[in-house]
């Protein structure tokens, strides 16, 4: 086997083959004590680190052992994070090239995203919940409540919001009554998880009984919106797993920041002169 030439700068640096710099990922780790799956830890670093920039578009991902090897996991594990990546679209898996990332970072805000009791509470309205699930299963609480603003005696229901809430993270929480008591608040201080962001896929899903039941909207209406994903922390250690279906009374409205780069976009009347 020939040696590698120290004067060769490709063999001290991976990279120099590609011409783009190594994707520097080694400030990540895993939480072995975590109640969360380390697959699904691998997936959420990574997904962050696409939706940042951080590892951007046309860049591959470390490879499968690389991966392995940093953080000490199974092959299966890093398959499994793969795989969520590439359901997502935010990823392709090229013969001969890797893990390529395929998504063009585009920073969206979902106005008003957060505790429905605060925001209420900070608009002055008095804000009711119902509580139509509070089971324990696969290690997990699993709450589903409907969410709405009283007027007077009358109640609008504006979304249902399910939460899955980890035991071993949050031991004791089922015994909570979360009609009465705001979820954030006693995840706050009782337990120390204090909600900073959320990352959320946008669907639309269908008119299930209960959901009819609950918004008493007409029975020919198709679908309702939903956001479901993770509620994370200043840490990025996840503090919920959830998903929120919104009245069709709800408006949505949607915050968009450009980056730097789009300022030097041609104009529409030189892009013309391209076409």
């Amino acid at each position: 086997m020939p040696r590698s030439d120290p004067h060769d700068p490709s063999a001290a640096d991976p990279s120099a083959e590609t011409g783009r710099p190594e994707v520097d990922l080694s400030r990540l780790r895993l939480d072995t004590y975590s109640g969360e799956q380390l697959y699904r830890q691998l997936y959420r670093m990574l997904r962050a680190a696409i939706l940042s920039g951080d590892i951007a578009e046309g860049e591959a991902i470390p490879s499968e052992n690389q991966l392995r090897d940093q953080f000490g996991i199974a092959r299966t594990t890093v398959r499994n994070a793969m795989s969520l990546l590439v359901s997502e679209g935010l990823v392709r898996q090229i013969r001969g090239r890797g893990t390529i990332v395929s998504h063009r970072p585009v920073s969206h805000s979902i106005w008003n995203f957060g505790s429905f009791t605060e925001l209420a509470r900070r608009q002055g309205q008095r804000p009711v919940t119902r509580t139509l699930e509070h089971q324990v299963r696969d290690g997990e609480l699993h709450l589903v409540r409907a969410r709405g603003l009283a007027n007077g005696e009358a109640v609008t229901w504006l979304n249902v919001d399910k939460s899955w809430l980890s035991l071993e993270l949050y031991p004791g929480i089922e015994s909570y009554d979360f009609a009465a008591q705001s979820l954030y608040d006693v995840l706050r201080r009782d337990y120390g998880r204090h909600p900073m962001r959320s990352e959320l896929l946008l669907t639309v899903v269908p008119p299930s009984e209960q959901l009819k039941e609950v918004f008493a909207t007409a029975p020919d209406v198709p679908g309702y919106l939903c956001a479901s994903g993770d509620v994370l922390d200043g840490n990025d250690r996840l503090v919920e797993r959830t998903s929120i279906v919104y009245s069709p009374a709800v408006q949505m409205k949607f915050a968009t920041r450009w980056g730097r780069n789009m300022a030097q976009l041609p104009t529409e009347q030189s892009a013309g002169e391209h076409r």
